[in-house]
Order: structure tokens, then C-alpha cells, then sequence
């Protein structure tokens, strides 16, 4: 009984580390990305409201060489993607893109794991 005990704290406390990692990355593509040496890149865009506008962005990011993942969040209207390690995507590169679909950005560019 106390070993059972014992083993339920223990998984309750590895629980928010598991979740945190959950939010952190969106899909799972986006996590193997990071996984594999890659940069997380996150940025807000303006304009995004459908389905349309998701598959728009995300097949201009998706064709680049440089990334291995994109994940667009038309409720938090922001635009995550995986930068593969070795490679770079600069901030005006990113900003020339967005702006090319017909967007824009509302806000710094982020790098790094996402909360």
C-alpha cells in the first residue's frame, strides 16, 4: 500500500513537467523538430482567420528548406515553426514571407521554446 502510495506522488509530480512539454509544442512534427536540434520560431500574425489562411502560410513556410515543421494557431492567431538545425531563418526573411501572403507581423519574432 505504501509502495502504491509512493508511486502515485511520484507520477503527480512528473505530471506538470509532461504538460508543460504538451504546451510547448503544438503538434507533434513541431516537437520532433526541436527534438532534432532545431529552433522553435513563433510569431504573431494579423489578418489569419480561417482555414484558408492556415493552409496559405503554412504551405509558404512548409516549402522552405530551412524548416521541418509549421503550425499555424488561428485562435491565438500565431505562426510556429521548426528551424532545422544548421540552418537559418532570419527575422526579415520571415517578416518578407508573412507580408507576401498578405499578412503582418503584431510583434517580435521569438525564438526558443514557446510557453
Amino acid at each position: 500500500m505504501i509502495r502504491m502510495l509512493i508511486a502515485a506522488i511520484a507520477a503527480l509530480s512528473l505530471a506538470p513537467a509532461a504538460l508543460a512539454d504538451e504546451r510547448a509544442y503544438a503538434t507533434p512534427e513541431l516537437a520532433a523538430g526541436v527534438e532534432e536540434g532545431g529552433t522553435l520560431v513563433t510569431a504573431d500574425i494579423l489578418g489569419m482567420v480561417c482555414d484558408f489562411c492556415a493552409v496559405a502560410m503554412t504551405r509558404t513556410f512548409g516549402r522552405r528548406a530551412e524548416v521541418s515543421a509549421v503550425h499555424i494557431d488561428l485562435d491565438d492567431k500565431t505562426l510556429q515553426l521548426v528551424v532545422r538545425e544548421g540552418h537559418e531563418l532570419t527575422d526579415a526573411t520571415i517578416t518578407d514571407l508573412v507580408r507576401r501572403s498578405g499578412y503582418q507581423l503584431t510583434g517580435e519574432i521569438r525564438r526558443g521554446d514557446a510557453a
